[in-house]
């Protein structure tokens, strides 16, 4: 008996028999264990005989029906047996009977039977057992190294969508080797979709892509055929690793420029949904933001971020700095702030634990060096005030040493602290003692501008520190230079 072609036919065309079509097909043979096929060698010459519609593709003549058995197992003459027949079980193959039968007449291979593919060589006839991948691969060799990998899988499989495979079938599928790299989501697969989509076909529906992909118009998602409407899936859970791009430790600061980018935007599409820019941006949300899908308009969960601070807000000194970063680029702060959340402490007394425990006994420094801006949480007429009267720090009288380190001649020597720290003096002092002495309607008539003030020059450059003490512009008629 001679081997068969070189090349199995298949319905697009005829290449190697690949092993997992070997392993299908024993698998659907398994049933007919149950026929003894040799106890009726004599009865049928041909294969043909019960399996008619093999050579003609009539599917409905596959096998024979149970009640021809009826014929001889009469309860009689023989005993009557039960025997239903065979269940076909789906496959994804591309094995075609009738091609093949077909492509064998054509090499001229007469003696090429049922029984070189169906029966281990050398058996006796009708002796059929499942087929095994040794007997198929004794003449269809497997080009591939790695079945799952390197093997061209549209040359023998169809695709998963066209199959219609139990779910458990598609559950039991080998996971190739390459992925189950690390770098498989994040980075591989979208390549392969690209460079051998049929790969991906034979295992995979557009709906295993679309349990992930937030932005499912993406075009290499069109290479994916969908499952039809019916067909069972195993169930499929969202998988989104960190980008290496997202490592950065300057990617919370940088992203809002990346996406500006369209390319860069569609690549944010894929994970994000809209929601996920609102966990931390305010409505309006920025226009990149808006461009994202919605969750309620897809399929997939999208990676679901949870509002947190940046990393630039967890260092201990951040509440005294803040205030640097929000004159530097208060854009930035209003991106997640409202005004409201500002004025909540910088309009009423902050509570305690803005300060360290012992900072009354220290303020003062910090006070006279400006190294923070008091008047930012307080109100230094009044809750400053209070205390230092309180302390006992209140000056006695227009001349008395008071708080001024009990210097007797503090008032000659006032003026250089005031024009240092006047928010230090406001503290305690009100307008209007200053313009005791400092006024031209004042007894003392003391200029507080010393001499050669250009008042003129002051004016132009700003009129708002001359209000300080000027009820009305000092300029003009009316004024009161």
């Amino acid at each position: 008996m001679s081997l068969l072609p070189r090349r199995l036919v298949m319905a697009a065309g005829g290449l190697v028999l690949p092993l997992a079509l070997v392993l299908a097909a024993a698998a659907a043979l398994q049933e007919r264990r149950e026929f003894p096929h040799t106890e009726h060698a004599g009865l049928f010459p041909l294969c043909t005989g019960c399996h008619e519609g093999i050579e003609t593709g009539d599917s409905a003549t596959f096998y024979p029906e149970p009640l021809s058995c009826v014929g001889c197992h009469d309860g009689v003459e023989v005993a009557r047996v039960e025997w239903s027949g065979p269940t076909r079980e789906l496959w994804n193959l591309r094995f075609d009977h009738v091609e093949h039968v077909r492509e064998v007449a054509s090499e001229g291979d007469s003696a090429v039977a049922c029984m070189t593919c169906h029966a281990p060589e050398g058996a006796p006839r009708m002796a059929t057992e499942p087929l095994e991948a040794e007997r198929c691969l004794s003449c269809h060799g497997h080009p591939a190294e790695s079945h799952t990998e390197d093997a061209p899988c549209r040359l023998c499989h169809e695709p998963l969508a066209e199959s219609r495979l139990p779910v458990a079938r598609i559950a039991s599928f080998e996971v190739p080797g390459d992925h189950q790299s690390g770098r498989f989501v994040s980075r591989l697969h979208g390549d392969l979709v690209v460079d051998a989509p049929a790969r991906c076909t034979t295992c995979h529906t557009r709906d295993r892509c679309l349990a992930c992909h937030v932005d499912g118009t993406r075009e290499e998602l069109a290479l994916i055929p969908p499952a039809p409407a019916g067909m069972a899936l195993p169930e499929a859970t969202a998988h989104y690793p960190v980008p290496e791009s997202h490592r950065s430790v300057h990617f919370e600061a940088e992203h809002g420029k990346l996406v500006e980018e369209a390319e860069a935007l569609r690549s944010c599409g894929t994970c994000h949904t809209r929601e996920d820019c609102a966990s931390c941006h305010l409505s309006p949300l920025p226009a990149p933001a808006r461009e994202l899908r919605a969750r309620s308009e897809v399929l997939a969960p999208g990676v679901g971020l949870l509002h947190e601070a940046p990393e630039s807000h967890e260092v201990p000194s951040f509440l005294r700095v803040h205030g640097t970063l929000a004159a530097s680029d208060a854009a930035a702060c209003a991106s997640c702030h409202t005004q409201p959340f500002c004025t909540e402490c910088h309009s009423a007394p902050r509570t305690p634990e803005f300060h360290d425990p012992d900072y009354v006994a220290r303020h003062s420094a910090d006070a006279w060096g400006q190294n923070a801006e008091c008047a930012t949480c307080h109100n230094v007429q009044v809750f400053c005030r209070s205390c230092h009267v309180q302390q006992g720090f209140g000056a006695e009288g227009r001349l008395g040493p008071g708080f001024h380190d009990a210097e007797p001649l503090w008032l000659l020597r006032h003026g250089q602290a005031a024009r240092q720290s006047l928010e230090s003096c406001a503290s305690c002092h009100r307008q209007q003692e200053c313009l005791q002495c400092h006024s031209q309607l004042g007894s003392f008539r003391i200029n507080p501008h010393g001499p050669d003030f250009d008042a003129r020059r002051a004016w132009d450059r700003n009129p708002v520190i001359c209000s300080a003490c000027h009820l009305s512009p000092p300029f003009g008629a009316g004024g009161n230079p």
